[in-house]
Parts: structure tokens; sequence; C-alpha cells
């Protein structure tokens, strides 16, 4: 299923290590950025979020909460996802792709992104189709998987470089692409221009797509769920928090930190299976059950975040009260169901070897953009009926979110 994700260039077929499927390969060109990706070095980049951050909330104010904007409909869905997607290029290539400046999708980067999913998702069921398809070696037909992106990464790479040889781009805070370069010298046997592109795309494929669906099921939930929306108002408030909030203020912010795991939870940003292939000797499940060898199998977190045994019976409805103690529970009998809901829901990153790298950087993006804009801005639905239109191309893509931004009143910008 997922060699319909390689991109093809020049009649070459070129795969990433998100759809490697030989491990030796994927444990070599992980090696040497895998440590870039634990908490401790992701937290280095919270400059690079601050400067994105800051950015945005001074747009949203002015396009939809000043003057002759106030009160003005937001397209919630279009600006959260200008966000999500302007953070990551600013953490990979130290410079935004102009979304929030421009407030619109530059050079269809988004577009792309989104028609090659739509393409991924059914064809990476029957990948054979593949080949008469995108990968045609005389007529290419429908979406380029990747192309867009790839090409914006060799271009900003070989820009970067001129750049930096010209005593330029010297930035207090190192991004994904200046680290990556600088392992042309440490690893000159693997990484060249080529294998820093295959792992910027990491940060592209991923980065804008999942993350701005969690941040929208964020403000969906919470516009039609007020009691939760009020209480995290008041931790929020009784809270003094910097501007943008920083990680060490809200990290241990319990009621943020329910809100941001139920909305992952209820809304997770891949809603199809990761295929896995059952390896020699083949597999007993729990139950007794036997898988043979070769078998392909897969657990959808839009399924298994819904299991009434693990998440109770309101499974299917936003209550981040969940990931609280209950009344009268137990503080062992809390840290079981703790430990179980969280095994269950962090399931959306993936597992073992190959679990999501950047879900710390996405844990650290959320928390802070929510913990800033609900401390300064009142963000909700238009309309707590209005239902929005979303759609599962493995990834999750959502629609039609009209808002209206009130700054609060509590609340001063520095």
């Amino acid at each position: 299923m997922y060699r319909p994700n390689d991109v093809l260039i020049n009649g070459q077929r070129l795969s990433n290590v998100f759809n490697a499927q030989d491990e030796d390969w994927h444990t070599k060109y992980m090696r040497p950025i895998r440590g870039f990706w634990t908490m401790t070095k992701v937290l280095d980049y919270e400059p690079l979020i601050d400067e994105t951050l800051v950015k945005f909330m001074e747009r949203l104010g002015k396009e939809f909460a000043e003057g002759e904007n106030d009160g003005k409909s937001c397209p919630g869905d279009d600006w959260l996802g200008y966000f999500a997607w302007d953070v990551t290029a600013n953490i990979s290539f130290g410079r935004h792709y102009g979304f929030i400046d421009q407030g619109k999708d530059v050079n269809n980067l988004i577009v792309d992104s989104t028609k090659g999913l739509y393409y991924f998702a059914p064809v990476s069921q029957i990948p054979w189709i593949d080949r008469l398809l995108d990968k045609n070696p005389f007529v290419r037909i429908g979406p380029k998987p990747t192309l867009t992106g790839v090409m914006y990464a060799f271009q900003v790479v070989a820009q970067y470089q001129a750049e930096r040889a010209e005593g330029k781009n010297q930035a207090p805070v190192a991004n994904s692409l200046d680290r990556y370069l600088r392992l042309k010298e440490e690893y000159p046997d693997i990484v060249n221009d080529a294998q820093v592109v295959n792992w910027l795309m990491l940060n592209v494929l991923a980065g804008g797509d999942t993350t701005s669906a969690t941040m929208r099921a964020v403000v969906y939930y919470l516009s039609k769920n007020p009691k939760a929306y009020e209480k995290l108002m008041q931790e929020l408030d009784s809270t003094k928090l910097s501007f943008p909030a920083q990680w060490k203020e809200i990290k241990d912010l319990p009621y943020l930190d329910a809100v941001m795991r139920e909305a992952l939870r209820i809304n997770p940003g891949i809603a199809m299976i990761f295929e896995r292939v059952v390896p020699k000797g083949g597999f007993t499940l729990p139950d007794g059950r036997y898988i043979p060898a070769g078998t392909k199998v897969g657990m959808n977190p839009a399924v298994t975040n819904r299991n009434l045994d693990v998440f109770g019976e309101d499974a299917n409805e936003f209550n981040p009260d969940r990931w609280l103690p209950k009344e009268g529970e137990l503080p062992q009998a809390f840290d079981i169901r703790l430990r179980r809901m969280r095994e269950v829901a962090d399931f959306v990153f993936g597992g073992g070897g190959r679990v999501c790298m950047g879900r710390y950087l996405a844990t650290l993006e959320i928390y802070k953009l929510f913990a800033t804009l609900y401390s300064t801005f009142d963000m909700r639905l238009a309309d707590p009926k209005h239902e929005w239109t979303y759609r599962n191309a493995w990834f999750v893509y959502q629609y039609d979110m009209p808002c209206i931004v009130k700054r609060r009143q509590k609340a001063v910008m520095a």
C-alpha cells in the first residue's frame, strides 16, 4: 500500500523513510536524525514556533477582530491550516510558506498535498493500479503524490546552501534543514542533497495536514461543548501565561492536556490503517487466534479510539473529563485506566520502530497554539449547531468551519 507514495521524478521512483519497507535501509537512514526528535531536542524549536504564533495571532486579530473587521466571519478550517503549514515550514526551512501573510494557499502547496492524499487513499488499497496512473511511463494520469512538496524542498535546499556559502542564513535557532545539512560531514557516505530532501519530506508530508486536522477538531468540539470550553478558559485564566505561552508553563495544565488528548482521540489525523506484514512464524493474538506469516494486518485509530471497553460508554462523545480522575476514583484505578487510554489513543502515531518522529513536535505546537489562542481570543463556530464537512483520505480533512473571533477582555498582548 505504501509504494504509491513514491514520487516519480525524471522517470525515477524516489521512496522516503515513511514508506520504505526494507527495515535495514530504514534503520540506516533514520539513525542519523532520530536523536533530533526527542522532546528535549524538539524544545529547541520553540522560538521558531513562537515566531509563527505571534505572526498568526496578529494577523487573526487584524483580519477578524479589530476595527471594521471586528465580527467578520473567519474560515477557521483554512486559517488553522495556514498556521500548521507555516509552522512546519519555519521549523523545516527557517522560513514561512507565506500562508499567514497572504491569507491564502501559496503555490497550491496545500491543494496539491490534499489531491495527493485523495489519490493515495483509494490507490493504496489497490496499489497495482498506480502503475497505470501516476507511475505510467507514457502518460501520467491523476494527481502526482508528494511531487509539489519534493520539488519545493529541492529548491529550498539549493537556495539555502547558496545563501549559506555567501555568509547568510546565520539564524540563531537551527532549523531541520540546517541540522540535516551538517550531517553531510558526519555521514558523507549516505548524506547528500537528495537524502536531506528525503528527511525533510517527513516534515512536509505529515506536519501540515495531520496537525491541522487536530487543531480543527479542538475548535469544532469546544464550540459544541460550552462547559468544556469554559473549563479550559478558567484554567488558562488562572495561569499567568507568557505571550506566546511557553511549554514550561503549560505542560502540566491538566485540563488543557485533557482537551488536546480528547480532540486527537475523537478525530485522529489518520483514519485508515498502517498496514504491517506478519513476519515468519506467524503471530498469535492474546485471545489465541493465529495469524499466518505474510498476512497484512493493521489497526484503524478512528475505530480503536472509540472502543467502549477502553474509553467508556460515552466513547462516541467529546468528553475531556474522561482523562481526569472520576469522583471517588482511587489513584491506582485512575492510573490503570489512564495508562490504557493513552496506549490506545497514542497509536494514532503508530508504534515500534516506525512510530511518528514528529509526535512531540505536534504536541508542542498544538498545546502552545491553544494556550495562546484562547488566552487572547474567543474563537468558536459562528453557529454551534453548524456541522462541518469532513473526508477520510487516509489523513482526515475537515471543511466549512465559519468562526467568529473576538478579543478577550482579560487578555493583553505583549
